[in-house]
This record gives C-alpha cells, sequence and structure tokens, in this order.
C-alpha cells in the first residue's frame, strides 16, 4: 500500500506520541538519534510545518519543517514521500540532516542528488577518566543555573557566543522555556560563570534516559574568550556528569570548529559518530 502524506501546523498528543515511538524504532535500529533535540521539542510549538506519512492507520514517516530546515524519522518506504512532499512546501533552499554513519535517510537525499554542506562530528570519552585539572579565572565565580531569573542573561550570552552559529545563536526564550519543561532539564547540571553581575560563560550539561551524559551546550561571551574560562566550565561538567554516575559523555561539534575540536581532543574525547547536513536546490 502506498503511503500518504498530510501537512499540519500542529500535533495533538496521540500524534506526537506516534512521532516518539517511530523515531524510537529508528533510532534503535541505525544506532543514533533519527531526530535532533530541536526537532523534538518543536514537535509541541507553535510555527512548525509537519508532514505525515501513513501506510493505513499506521505512522510510516514524519517530516519537520522550520524555514526551510528539514528534520525526518521515516521507515524506507516513507522517505521518498516525504521529501518529494518537503520539496514541495520550500520555496529556494532546502537543508537537511542526517544523523549518524548508518542513516538510510543520507542514502535516500544523496540518491536525490542533495549535496553534502556541513559535517557535524560527535566525540565522546569515558567519565571515568581523571579530568586535568584547569582553575577558573581569578575573578570569576560558577554558580548554577535559577530558573525563573537567569533566562534573559543567558540568552544573551549565548547569542553573543554562537553569533556566527544561527542554530545555537538564534535561541529565542520558547525554545529555552521548552528545554526547562523536558524531564532531562536539570539545573543543577547547568552552570553558570559570573564576573560581577555579568555572566560571561556557561556549560550546560544534560544526562540521557540510557545515563549518558552530555556536554549539551558550551559557551563563553566574547568579553571571557581567550581567558581560559571555557576549559574550566567543561571541567566543572564533566566532574559533574563523572558525579552522576554517566559512563560515558558526548558532544557534537562543527567539523570548522578548528579550535573547540581541539580543545574537546585535548580533554580525552575522540570521534565517534557523524551527522551531515544537505542541501537541495530548487
Amino acid at each position: 500500500m502506498a503511503v500518504d502524506v498530510s501537512a499540519a501546523s500542529s500535533l495533538g498528543p496521540d500524534d506526537r506520541a506516534a512521532v516518539h515511538a517511530l523515531a524510537d524504532r529508528i533510532s534503535d535500529a541505525a544506532g543514533a538519534p533519527a531526530l535532533s533535540d530541536q526537532a523534538l521539542t518543536q514537535l509541541a510549538e507553535p510555527g512548525v510545518r509537519h508532514l505525515l506519512a501513513r501506510d493505513g492507520t499506521a505512522l510510516a514517516g514524519y517530516a519537520q519543517l522550520t524555514a526551510g530546515a528539514l528534520e525526518v524519522a521515516a521507515e524506507p518506504r516513507a522517505m521518498d514521500a516525504l521529501l518529494t512532499a518537503a520539496e514541495g512546501a520550500t520555496d529556494g533552499e532546502l537543508l537537511v540532516w542526517t544523523h549518524g554513519t548508518h542513516s538510510a535517510l543520507a542514502a535516500a537525499v544523496a540518491a536525490r542528488s542533495y549535496e553534502p554542506v556541513r559535517v557535524l562530528h560527535q566525540l565522546r570519552r569515558p567519565a571515568e577518566v581523571a579530568v586535568p585539572e584547569h582553575a577558573l579565572p581569578p575573578d570569576v565565580r560558577v554558580r548554577p543555573f535559577r530558573v525563573g531569573t537567569d533566562e534573559d542573561a543567558w540568552l544573551r550570552v549565548n547569542a553573543a557566543a554562537f553569533a556566527a552559529h544561527a542554530e545555537q545563536g538564534g535561541w529565542r526564550r520558547p525554545d529555552l522555556t521548552a528545554r526547562e519543561r523536558e524531564p532531562w532539564f536539570d539545573p543543577a547540571g547547568f552552570f553558570l560563570a559570573w564576573r560581577g553581575d555579568e555572566l560571561v560563560g556557561f556549560h550546560w550539561t544534560k544526562v540521557h534516559a540510557d545515563g549518558l551524559g552530555e556536554v549539551y551546550v558550551l559557551g563563553v561571551a566574547p568579553a571571557g574568550q581567550g581567558s581560559g574560562l571555557g576549559a574550566a566550565l567543561l571541567v566543572i561538567g564533566l566532574r559533574h556528569l563523572a558525579e552522576r554516575g554517566c559512563p560515558q559523555v558526548l558532544l557534537y561539534v562543527d567539523e570548522s570548529n578548528t579550535a573547540a575540536m581541539r580543545l574537546y581532543e585535548r580533554y580525552g574525547f575522540a570521534r565517534h559518530d557523524v551527522d551531515r547536513q544537505w542541501r537541495a536546490t530548487r
């Protein structure tokens, strides 16, 4: 039976549950997340175009389209139908992420002559490996994030630290609020570095449901760069994740960010997997 693709501007609870179940099945088979953290947090957010591919009543594929950026979690029989629907709904450039070296979606977009334009490396390190010392700058103090108090300051510094990376630097209050609602969110693992009343850096850690730790976001404001603050915050977060009992710690870093790659490799991270972004130009 051919799959039928429908579009929706919002998803109800049953559809969101079905998408999560589909993504979990695909992730287990491929050994990598089928959808990014951003896509999962946007399942219930406005301003997103959802494409649902069904074989009868069964959900065979899901795609999320936001401002020309596409995420897809689909069984092989639904991929072409979803990609065709997304292409038809987009004027100009379409950017698609594929996750992991065993992504079936990567073969599907390559067959449609999409070109790879970005590489995102997943790095990992064993949490029990000792972390080298790296002291904070003497005028900097670190404390955990305070929900309801620190959001605006963090958004400003995040935007400044990632000014060249629109996906991270473009976060707004709803993006942060959506993550504060996630079951994994723990302000005790969200470290803020202050110089007086000025926020100059942060290390936001995450513990996954399977126990893996993650350097979720590590950023330093332009005023704090070059002071060793990034390395000191990395050490604080890694020790926190080890204390939480995480067997390994993962992170994602853009291949073009050679300075960050050198920092992470210096602290024992090694390449584990690869995500790729592909471009289709109409």
